[in-house]
């Protein structure tokens, strides 16, 4: 028996990628939900064209929105991708070969690689990465404590769909990367702080400078020149803000 499936998509802002991941992943799909934050581009009018039933949501948050599609979908399972990812095609065969056998698992991990200046990067903490984005929603959840870096929790087995499926075009330049690394330091700082976890005042540094050398050094993301050095600097000063806020926050606190 052939399952059907739900490919299900977070988004707004952000038709341009938005249609190069549809191209590559409609044809898998049974039906396709795409819901919206409140886009100003032509986002919604992309996810139509596709034939999307789009769903427009305010902002809830990145595991609140992400569940309000799951439950928005009308089979149970769920392809959930975000609109900087391209299912490679070697992806799509596994995707479909899966759901007309009989799944083993609950929920699959998807080996992903990223692209940077046009360039996969090979080395550092991009170098290898998976994502839980293949799931029979009966079997879990988002949990909505989780502010950033939100997973699915699930309940049953998990395997691994054994190809490389997903290719990540998360930056388009430093800039981006940058932008999103303050965007992710201030979140990851206030889960920190919502866990009432104390912060040391050498946390930081310590932090820090042990993110760069794991990136750059010991996953040897030197070996991706300019773009590895920056992705370690950007990641070392991301985990060095997320402390130091923290601290921060702390301090203020009567």
């Amino acid at each position: 028996m052939t399952r059907k499936l739900s490919l299900v998509y977070v988004v707004q802002d952000c038709a341009k990628a938005l249609k190069r991941s549809l191209l590559s992943a409609a044809k898998v799909a049974d039906e396709i939900i795409v819901v919206d934050g409140g886009s100003r581009d032509d986002t919604i009018a992309t996810a139509k064209s596709f034939g999307a039933r789009v769903i427009e949501n305010p902002w809830q948050g990145f595991a609140a929105q992400r569940q309000f599609a799951v439950d928005a979908a009308k089979y149970d399972w769920v392809l959930m991708l975000d609109a900087d990812e391209v299912l490679r095609p070697e992806g799509a065969v596994a995707v479909s070969e899966l759901l007309r056998g009989e799944p083993n698992a609950a929920a699959y991990f998807l080996d992903r690689c990223s692209y940077f200046h046009g360039r996969r990067i090979r080395h550092g903490d991009w170098g290898k990465d998976r994502v839980l984005r293949l799931f029979d929603r009966r079997s879990g959840s988002y949990d909505l404590s989780d502010v950033v870096h939100e997973s699915w929790k699930c309940t049953g087995s998990i395997g691994n769909l054994g190809v490389l499926a997903l290719e990540h075009y998360s930056y388009q330049d430093y800039q981006q990367l940058l932008q999103k690394m303050q965007r992710y330091a201030q979140l990851n700082a206030e889960k920190v702080a919502a866990r009432g976890r104390r912060v040391n005042a050498h946390e930081p540094m310590f932090h820090g400078v042990a993110a760069f050398f794991r990136a750059y050094v010991f996953r040897l993301g030197f070996l991706d020149g300019v773009d590895g050095a920056a992705i370690a600097w950007t990641t070392a000063l991301g985990s060095f803000m997320k402390y130091a806020i923290a601290y921060e926050m702390q301090r203020e606190q009567p």
